[in-house]
């Protein structure tokens, strides 16, 4: 709600039209009395909040990036055998198997010929075709689509909570009596903007900004030729299958950590800077929540006593409430199976984990207690519980350390098999390239940890500022509040004389209002009585009117229907007048044509009469 002078406007007028009301009735002065008189609460509260979202996992999915550029690129594929049973004359190739179904299935044979050569009909072949369906590709797709989902999902969140808003909170709780009607009021209403932060929002934006060009290049990795031909492979589902080239090849390793990272990762963290502010009110915009106060009770209570009788046809549910019945036992209590023991312990990796703890916490305060310093003696523990896990590789893996030239003379004089040697050092080499890695990614934990503490420490920072100017503003408020009481102290009597005044003139107007009011209630009875004797005229003269009218309108309609059989009656009179006189006229016309058939079969005759007598007498 940015534009605001109509607001202001309508608000004004508003205020005046209340004001001309307030001066012309007497009602809202009764209103007011009760109202004050009562038990009110008045809340009003803006908070603002400002959300900056965390970004480490981004970093962490753009560095396995090139792993699965690569392996999208040159993916690793296997052999599929597709066997068909096809025409002789289509067969390239044919194998032991193709003999192997001949045996079996005879039917397909054409001929034997004389020297034991055997010609089939049809014949199995086998055709090698490049499959990418293997599992480990599989798995990467899967992967892919489950990346697109994890980055598109908090590109939604991010996007829906990008900007930062303020929320306003406004609360009246009131309980009065009003004209022996006691009522409860609560108004709660809560307005939330847009809130102008350009420097989260600057943050929030450019966050979006690298989340929107990761979720490109996740879409990017989705529409691959390595994807499409993967677009019919069902997808792997947990537990993940450890084969060797997920195990070996450092891509599909990455990605499988990634995958596990993905399975972690199910949280989008944020932080939330909150501002509150406690509203006050001024004298005039108390004069507006009584005037709200008032407009509500107004419209609601009017309302229901204009529309009483036309409540009293509105259908009332009708229930008791019957008390719950109490028992004394239970069939499941009585005979009720019990839980099994638990025999072996899950909790062990918590009690190893404790019993580690225990060990490093002893280290670390003998090393205090010999070093005086806690940063040498936390090094120094440091150190050795990394000693210890560095001693588990090597103890594990047989690491050699560095050997002296006494032992490596010895050495040289033994024979080695160099090529065993040299397969035995390459797997060390692999071991020690490996737990290098892990080392990597906890180190950089190590640096996140070292960050996200920074970040903690700059935030305590900030409260602990304002927490000294709150206590500065509180120190001040109560100083204030001392000298005030100190010369209310010093003006006790003179202020005790103006509230006994001030008491006296309440209970006075209180008492003149209170005999006003009955006044003014016996008026409104009386009104209320005579309007219903208005009203019950009014009603059995509508009811009479409309008697009338339904007499009159009946009259009406037998005289349309008297007038409307009449003219159907003349109707069919003329109807059958007409269809008499074309009958008379088919009558005339069938005669006519009957006549003129007659005289024309007596010429006829006549012709063939004198035909025959010309022929007799010619024969004669």
């Amino acid at each position: 709600m940015k534009k605001t002078s109509d607001l202001k406007k309508f608000h004004q007028l508003l205020n005046d039209t209340y004001y001309e009301l307030e001066k012309n009735e007497d009602f809202p002065n009764v209103f007011y009395q009760a109202f004050l008189s009562g038990e009110s609460t008045l809340y009003q509260k803006s908070v603002s909040e400002i959300k900056t979202f965390h970004e480490d996992w981004i970093g962490t999915i753009e560095s396995y990036f090139p792993s699965l550029d690569k392996i999208t690129k040159n993916a690793k594929s296997g052999l599929r055998y597709d066997q068909e049973v096809t025409a002789i004359e289509k067969a390239k190739k044919t194998n032991s198997d193709s003999v192997r179904h001949l045996a079996a299935n005879t039917h397909l044979i054409k001929e034997i010929r004389a020297n034991n050569e055997v010609i089939p009909h049809k014949i199995l072949t086998t055709q090698a075709e490049i499959e990418y369906g293997i599992y480990e590709n599989r798995f990467i797709k899967t992967l892919i689509d489950r990346l697109f989902s994890f980055v598109n999902n908090r590109y939604n969140l991010v996007k829906s909570n990008v900007e930062s808003y303020e929320k306003k909170h406004f609360q009246l709780l009131s309980k009065f009596t009003i004209r022996e009607t006691i009522v409860d009021m609560n108004i709660d209403v809560t307005l939330k903007e847009d809130l102008d932060d350009l420097k989260s929002e600057s943050s929030n934006h450019a966050l979006l900004n690298r989340i929107s060009h990761l979720l490109k290049q996740v879409n990017g990795l989705r529409e691959s030729i390595f994807m499409n031909e993967l677009k019919r492979a069902k997808p792997v589902v947990p537990p993940i299958m450890k084969t060797q080239i997920l195990l070996k090849n450092v891509d599909y390793k990455n990605c499988y950590i990634l995958w596990l990272y993905l399975d972690k990762y199910n949280t989008l963290d944020f932080d939330i800077d909150v501002k509150e502010q406690n509203m006050s009110f001024d004298r005039y915009y108390m004069k507006n929540v009584n005037q709200m106060a008032l407009t509500t009770f107004a419209h609601i209570y009017a309302n229901q006593k204009a529309l009483e009788d036309l409540y009293q046809y509105v259908d009332v549910m009708e229930y008791k409430k019957r008390s719950p019945k109490i028992i004394k036992k239970n069939l499941d209590d009585i005979v009720k199976q019990p839980d099994p023991f638990v025999v072996e312990d899950t909790q062990i990796n918590q009690y190893y984990l404790e019993q580690a703890t225990n060990l490093f916490k002893e280290k670390l305060e003998s090393n205090l207690e010999a070093a005086g310093s806690y940063d040498v003696g936390l090094r120094k523990a440091l150190k050795d519980t990394i000693a210890i896990s560095n001693a588990l590789y090597q103890s594990y893996f047989e690491f050699e350390t560095e050997v002296n030239p006494e032992d490596q003379i010895f050495n040289q004089l033994q024979k080695v098999d160099l090529d065993a040697e040299i397969i035995k050092t390459k797997d060390k080499a692999k071991v020690a390239r490996i737990i290098r890695e892990v080392k990597e990614i906890d180190y950089n934990n190590a640096i996140r940890l070292e960050k996200r503490m920074l970040r903690q420490i700059e935030k305590l920072d900030k409260e602990l500022s304002k927490e000294l100017k709150r206590k500065a503003i509180d120190t001040s408020k109560k100083l204030a509040i001392e000298e005030h009481i100190k010369l209310e102290r010093q003006n006790l009597e003179k202020n005790q004389e103006i509230l006994d005044e001030h008491l006296k003139y309440v209970s006075d107007q209180r008492e003149m209002l209170a005999s006003e009011q009955k006044e003014f209630q016996q008026k409104l009875k009386d009104e209320e009585k005579r309007i219903k004797e208005q009203e019950k005229a009014i009603i059995e003269l509508e009811k009479k009117r409309a008697r009338d009218q339904y007499v009159i309108e009946m009259k009406k309609i037998k005289d349309r229907q008297q007038k409307e059989k009449q003219r159907i009656a003349e109707l069919i009179k003329k109807q059958r007048q007409i269809e008499k006189n074309k009958l008379e006229q088919e009558k005339a016309r069938l005669a006519k044509k009957s006549k003129a058939r007659i005289k024309q079969e007596k010429e006829k005759i006549q012709e063939s009469t004198k035909e025959k007598i010309n022929e007799i007498k010619k024969q004669s």
